[in-house]
């Protein structure tokens, strides 16, 4: 008795009718950010361990598949992207021309318990600018993801919330607590997770008194769209700590492109993004369902210290991950994941065997004006064919009977209204286009 087999747990299959609607999601993103000057990238599935584990450490251990290769060497599927493209521009760093415009939705793996919007195996999309050290980029990678969302007709299901490390590094500074900073950040970070009280308890626990807690809360409260916010803002806390200024600045300047790029409606400034990761340098942001009720879309910011990371030359950097699992999930929820089913453009019927190289002629004709076409290859009966027709979302039939043949003729049945007609099959060739 043979076993029968399933997938992993955290991996999936995408059967055709799947995979026609993925593919339908992923060219509109590929179409959306190559307008952009953003470059198609591709890279290896497999890395050696230690671009990772220079990044994040040895925790990094437990989150990936790594093992030792035949050559004793330490190596890891990819949990992410942007080692990789540090490595790349690294290697090239003299002859690539600035700024550095990059895309690329490869598959990666992480060994993390599978939940909604977290796998094992997914897809992320990174896109980067590698080379621009002001806003102007910030506002461009921003702009990309906001028009990723509008053209996937998910306006209204989402909000981007932008922030800056430096503004709430200096927040901390001039609140006396710098040295507090990754325990403050680390509870800032889990804030939208747990609840106001079990927040209150984490700041409490990074030793901060009650005044200090207020001081902060009423800072990350002045949220809301980036404009009005940050004129809030202005009020509760000083520039004269560099880095308050440098990042309120940022902000300021990041809002008025956003306003030329007439996406700032989209956006809101969320004093309590600080992204988890230590290597971001300045501009954060994440991408949420407007219903709070999904893990974030989106994930990034600046880190211009990464290509110094990896042994290159000090290069200002900014880019997000955008992973496709919560993304369909919101997609399916807002009604916009497109209909999963085949679509055939032409399917040509035969009556008889003898047929086929007339088929066959007018299958190869179609297919190089670019038309999706199938011919019968078991042999099946009118009825049978016509059933497979259908099953296949095919738009239009070809019959090729004994009465077209003799006529030279081929008859197009359309299969949505019922209607069909008999024509010359060149005079039904020139007659076609895509």
């Amino acid at each position: 008795m043979f076993m029968r087999f399933q997938s992993l747990k955290g991996f999936r299959d995408f059967y055709p009718e799947e995979m026609s609607a993925r593919r339908k999601v992923l060219d509109k993103i590929f179409e959306t950010v190559r307008p952009y000057g953003f470059r198609e990238v591709d890279s290896p599935s497999l890395e050696m361990l230690e671009l990772f584990r220079v990044k994040s450490g040895d925790e990094i251990l437990t989150q990936t598949f790594n093992f030792a290769d035949k050559g004793k060497r330490d190596v890891t599927l990819i949990p992410e992207l942007t080692p990789t493209m540090a490595r790349m521009v690294v290697e090239r760093e003299k002859s690539l021309k600035r700024p550095i415009k990059w895309f690329s939705m490869p598959k990666m793996w992480r060994y993390e318990e599978p939940q909604s919007g977290r796998l094992r195996e997914f897809y992320q999309l990174n896109v980067d600018i590698f080379g621009v050290p002001g806003p102007e980029a910030d506002a461009e990678v921003l702009a990309a993801g906001i028009d990723i969302m509008l053209k996937l007709d998910l306006e209204g299901q989402f909000i981007f919330k932008v922030s800056d490390r430096r503004l709430m590094q200096g927040v901390l500074e001039s609140m006396g607590i710098a040295d507090r900073r990754e325990a403050v950040f680390a509870a800032i970070d889990k804030r939208y997770k747990v609840t106001h009280s079990e927040f209150k308890e984490l700041l409490a626990k990074a030793d901060l008194d009650d005044l200090k807690i207020g001081q902060l809360l009423s800072i990350l409260d002045s949220r809301g769209p980036m404009l009005e916010a940050l004129q809030k803002l202005r009020g509760l806390i000083s520039l004269e700590n560099e880095q308050t200024r440098a990042g309120y600045e940022s902000l300021e300047k990041l809002t008025d492109l956003l306003v030329m790029y007439h996406m700032e409606q989209y956006c809101e400034l969320d004093p309590s993004v600080i992204r988890g990761l230590a290597y971001y340098t300045g501009t954060v942001f994440e991408c949420y369902d407007t219903k709070g009720e999904l893990r974030a879309i989106f994930g990034g910011g600046r880190y211009d210290k990464i290509i110094e990371l990896f042994g290159g030359e000090p290069m200002p950097a900014v880019g997000f991950g955008m992973g496709d699992a919560v993304l369909e999930i919101l997609m399916r929820r807002a009604k916009v994941w497109p209909e999963e089913k085949l679509t055939t453009d032409y399917f040509i019927l035969t009556t008889s065997a003898q047929y086929m190289e007339t088929a066959l002629f007018l299958a190869q004709a179609l297919r190089e004006k670019e038309f999706i076409v199938e011919t019968d290859l078991l042999g099946r009966n009118f009825g049978n064919q016509m059933k497979y027709a259908n099953s296949i979302g095919a738009k239009y039939v070809l019959i090729l009977g004994e009465k077209e043949m003799a006529g030279g003729q081929v008859s197009v049945k359309d299969m949505k209204t019922g209607e069909q007609r008999t024509e010359e099959v060149i005079r039904f060739l020139d007659s076609v286009t895509k």
